[in-house]
């Protein structure tokens, strides 16, 4: 198949707005959430992140699949730790497709996820060689080594990179005097015109600081413009939400919501998210609602779009300081059934055949669930957290 001629027009931000959520409490439906099970563990219950992949042990796993395997491992940078960052790429096709997860080092369940796919590529078979006759697989299954760094201790892990806390600098995102850790996906705006991103996002050029607050980020910007990415999908948690019928909402996606980011890659990312939808929604416990994400282009979601990238955000329930290691069997399944069904669709075609507007069936945002407190017991954090 050839490459897709979809891409490749720099833009810039802004678009439609964010979605509202209502929040509710557990008491609005039935039944026990709090168990060790999950949604949410007691609070007595001993979390135990040993059962996730340590930073040691993914490094050692990708190392052995590199020389069994037709999966090509390699560090692609350091973090402020000085800890690798793992890429691995599996060559096919012409159609370049990037998944990233884990930007945010308590959101680990993608990564146990994308490790499943690895896995499963490395080790070969028939719908393996039909997926890599269209398509080369890129990824960095864990942008945020150093974020993840203190579960590797059974300590609670955290979302930001480990800038040291002395090192400061001035944003056109967040304003001046920006010190220690930052957000890894605040920081994909580096390298997209400033003009662009004046006009677009109406922040001021001369505050872009000379250098990316996040190595982690400008190394996988430095990649994927390095193999010219078609696609980026961008594998994320989120706090616990449920729909209408009281069903947990365990899957979100969204596109870009910029005006500035082509229209032929924002309907290619439409399509990837109604596809993942349509392909999934009827599967136990895959769950789905619309994510209400932001416009700017400092998001990986609208900083790939406006460089003429198919780029869409996924997002799966529950994060660290919510799950610990409940529900660790079935949302690293749910995200891993997700990420074969997108890779099946753009090598079948299939994908390329839904209609951008198929996006829209998407149910809308669900309700944040507040844990056990009913609202009436909620304080001014909970209040400015709804908002």
């Amino acid at each position: 198949m050839r490459r897709r001629n979809i891409l490749k027009t720099i833009g810039g931000i802004a678009g439609a707005g964010i979605v509202g959520t209502v929040t509710v409490s557990a008491d609005d439906c039935p039944g026990d959430f709090i168990k060790p099970g999950g949604p949410f563990p007691p609070e007595t219950a001993n979390i135990n992140y040993n059962s996730f992949t340590s930073n040691e042990t993914l490094y050692n796993t990708l190392e052995k699949l590199d020389t069994k395997s037709n999966l090509e491992y390699e560090p692609i940078g350091e973090t402020w730790e000085g800890r690798p960052i793992p890429y691995v790429r599996i060559d096919g096709g012409d159609t370049d497709v990037f998944y990233v997860t884990q930007q945010h080092g308590n959101e680990q369940h993608t990564t146990e996820a994308v490790l499943k796919l690895l896995q499963k590529f490395a080790a070969g078979g028939r719908q393996v060689d039909k997926i890599l006759d269209e398509l080369t697989l890129h990824v960095i299954p864990r942008h945020n080594p150093d974020g993840w760094a203190p579960a590797d201790d059974n300590e609670m892990p955290q979302r930001e990179n480990a800038r040291p806390e002395d090192i400061c600098h001035d944003g056109p995102y967040f304003g001046p005097d920006q010190c220690g850790p930052v957000d890894p996906n605040r920081q994909h705006y580096f390298g997209i015109d400033p003009d662009v991103l004046a006009d677009a996002d109406g922040i001021n050029p001369d505050l872009i600081p000379d250098e990316n607050p996040s190595p982690e980020t400008q190394a996988m910007l430095d990649r994927t413009a390095e193999v010219d990415a078609d696609i980026i999908c961008d594998w994320h948690h989120q706090g616990t939400y449920r729909n209408e019928d009281c069903e947990l909402i365990n899957a979100s996606t969204l596109w870009p919501l910029n005006e500035a980011a082509p229209e032929a890659a924002v309907n290619l990312s439409r399509k990837i998210s109604a596809h993942a939808y349509q392909e999934t929604k009827d599967l136990g416990h895959t769950t789905w609602d619309t994510y209400p994400g932001g416009t700017t282009a400092n998001i990986a979601r609208n900083g790939h779009g406006v460089r003429g990238r198919g780029s869409v955000l996924f997002e799966f329930r529950g994060q660290a300081e919510d799950l610990g290691n409940a529900g660790n069997g079935m949302i690293t399944t749910i995200i891993n059934t997700v990420m074969n069904e997108i890779l099946e669709g753009l090598a079948s075609d299939e994908l390329y055949e839904v209609d951008p507007a198929a996006a829209d069936d998407i149910p809308p945002r669900g309700d944040y669930f507040w844990k056990e407190l009913p609202r009436e017991e909620w304080n001014p954090e909970h209040e400015a957290y709804a908002e």
